[in-house]
């Protein structure tokens, strides 16, 4: 809009910028004012609107406040007479004089056990018994909590890699087949240690033949236990005074199904199909259950003492079963009468129920490998005695033959060394040659305990 000096006014449309002729100048300067004041009382209204939101929440909070502090208030109004008498208090007193005492005391009980009461924060609650409030305090004083059986189990963790170093090292302190007295009502047997069969799965372990013992039972959580410490199982002990070797199946891989439902024995059709399908085309491993007449025969004592009598128990059993299965050749095993043997024969017939002694277990084999002669002597016997009652066994002169051990190589030729001081106790494994020229090891000599054998024993 210009000015021609004589007060007269004169407005000019300006062209846009799209090639057209736009508004006046002096309309759209009202425009824009308008419409910054339209989008500044809308931005204004919206924040109004969020604070009184806002307060809205705040002022329901405060009215749930209020409403549970009336309540609280009313409750106290209600038990202000009877929690102010005195025998209200001294109660309360009792009360919590008695209740500290049996904290002393449980305390003092699970420090005897090496255990200390922890306890609980504060802060947790149980999701099941919280009370939905928005004072805390009365919340913590509400809500109870309650021990559920399924909240203190755990999955037990097994250390597979330490279990299995723990079973071979009690493994190594027993040999494995050597015989042992085994103390029975009315006598003693002779018994051959064979391994006992373990295997392990990711859920639980399996002992002989069975039942499947999961990790989660407390039986089997105290073996563990008392095979990681380094003890033999005291569940073993009855069977095993002196220990067992193990034979471990590592099957840490496989998880054993504990329904106990395993697959159908028989024979079995495929639907549409003539075909059977017979059980022995199940996909299953049962060469581990497998047993030879061998093991059968070795897992049956030697022999058995019955009034005075030693019986054979493993020769008419393998006489029979050699007419059905073939076995290897049979070593003759001849028992020498010993003054221990006796002894042990008149103690079983007078007194059944008295303790066994202590007793020496010796298993001597000849030079040829055809015979074992076993031997039941005392710890304060002598070399020489176990010489004399061989040759007499034997009928020959006792310096034709010589008794040594491979594990130690040792030569026993001091005849006045007892079993006992030679390492022989509880039992042993020996072996007999023919007499050897004493050429390059002048220590060999006579009545000077075990020495060490030559480099190299046959």
């Amino acid at each position: 809009m210009l000015n021609d000096g004589q007060d007269t006014e004169e407005k000019i449309s300006v062209p846009t910028c799209y090639g057209g002729i736009g508004a006046p100048v002096g309309r759209q300067g009202t425009v824009f004012s308008d419409s910054e004041l339209v989008s500044s009382m809308s931005r204004k209204l919206q924040e109004l609107e969020e604070q009184l939101k806002i307060q809205s929440d705040e002022i329901l909070s405060k009215d749930q406040k209020i409403l549970a502090l009336e309540d609280l208030v009313q409750t106290l109004q209600q038990n202000q007479g009877v929690s102010s008498s005195p025998q209200r208090q001294e109660d309360l007193e009792t009360q919590c004089i008695q209740l500290q005492r049996q904290v002393g005391e449980m305390e003092r009980f699970l420090s005897d056990y090496g255990l200390q009461w922890v306890g609980e924060p504060m802060d947790q609650e149980d999701s099941e018994g919280k009370i939905v409030s928005g004072n805390d305090d009365q919340d913590w004083m509400k809500a109870k909590k309650f021990w559920k059986p399924g909240d203190s189990f755990v999955p037990p963790e097994v250390d597979f890699d330490r279990l299995l170093a723990s079973l071979q090292d009690l493994s190594e302190l027993v040999v494995e087949g050597e015989a042992q007295v085994t103390p029975m009502p009315g006598g003693a047997q002779f018994r051959t240690l064979e391994p006992i069969p373990i295997k392990l799965y990711r859920n639980g372990m399996m002992m002989f033949d069975g039942p499947f013992r999961p990790f989660y039972d407390p039986s089997t959580q105290r073996c563990l236990r008392d095979i990681l410490d380094g003890f033999f199982p005291s569940e073993l002990q009855r069977l095993y005074p002196d220990g067992v070797p193990f034979k471990v199946s590592d099957l840490r891989n496989q998880v054993y199904p504990e329904d106990g439902l395993g697959s159908f024995p028989g024979e079995g059709r495929v639907v549409g199909r003539q075909k059977v399908r017979k059980a022995l085309d199940r996909v299953e491993d049962t060469s581990g259950s497998r047993m030879t007449a061998e093991k059968f025969l070795n897992r049956l004592p030697k022999c058995v003492i019955r009034q005075g009598q030693v019986i054979d128990i493993r020769g008419p059993i393998r006489d029979t079963l050699q007419n059905y299965c073939p076995l290897p050749a049979r070593i003759q095993e001849i028992i020498v009468e010993t003054p221990a043997l006796a002894s042990e024969r008149q103690r079983s017939q007078e007194s059944p129920d008295s303790p066994v002694p202590a007793l020496s277990m010796l298993r001597i084999r000849s030079e040829n490998g055809e015979q074992a002669f076993l031997l039941m002597m005392r710890p304060e016997d002598t070399v020489g005695d176990l010489r004399s009652l061989l040759a007499q066994a034997r009928d020959m002169d006792p310096a034709t033959f010589e008794i040594f051990s491979t594990f130690p190589p040792m030569v026993y030729q001091d005849d006045t060394l007892t079993l006992q001081a030679a390492g022989l106790v509880p039992n042993a494994t020996l072996l007999l040659r023919a007499p050897r020229a004493l050429l390059s090891n002048p220590s060999f000599g006579t009545g000077s305990g075990p020495h060490p054998g030559p480099g190299s024993l046959p």
